[in-house]
Parts: structure tokens; C-alpha cells; sequence
């Protein structure tokens, strides 16, 4: 029976991992610049909206003087003033 546990709780461990790596990482720098890593192209770009596919979700960016300084490799870097970040289900 604890043999059991044991193999249930390593499956759960690994679906947790792969979970996470699915998921978007963001990195947040006051309100003036995001890193977001994860992602799988641009839905939408304003200069007051960014959109971006995250696999499993949308991310929305909203603010004012929005721009794309980096866009490769699952990274985007976006710099201006945030004011909201929203998830969204795909």
C-alpha cells in the first residue's frame, strides 16, 4: 500500500513540473517594463493593449505608450506604462 502512495505522489510531482513549465513566467519591473516568457506569439499590439498567446492561456497587458522591444524564442519584453495584467482561458 505505501509502495502505491509513493508512485502516485511522483506522478502527481511530475504533472505539477510539466503544469509549470507550460505556464507563462512574468517578470514584473515596477510598472514601467514586463518580461514574459512562455509565450507563443502576439494575439494583438497597441500602443494600449498587448495580447499574447500563452499556450494554455491569454495574456493581456493594458497601459499607455506600450512597445514590443523583444519578440523571440517564447520572449517578449514589453516597456511603457502598465496599468493592468490580466490572464484570460484560451
Amino acid at each position: 500500500m505505501r509502495h502505491i502512495w509513493r508512485q502516485r505522489l511522483t506522478l502527481l510531482r511530475t504533472l505539477g513540473a510539466q503544469n509549470e513549465l507550460a505556464a507563462p513566467h512574468v517578470e514584473l519591473s515596477a510598472d514601467r517594463s514586463a518580461v514574459i516568457e512562455g509565450c507563443d506569439g502576439v494575439l494583438s499590439y497597441n500602443d494600449t493593449s498587448v495580447r499574447l498567446n500563452c499556450k494554455t492561456l491569454v495574456l493581456r497587458l493594458d497601459g499607455f505608450d506600450l512597445c514590443l522591444n523583444h519578440l523571440s524564442g517564447g520572449l517578449v519584453s514589453v516597456s511603457g506604462k502598465i496599468v493592468s495584467l490580466a490572464f484570460q482561458p484560451v
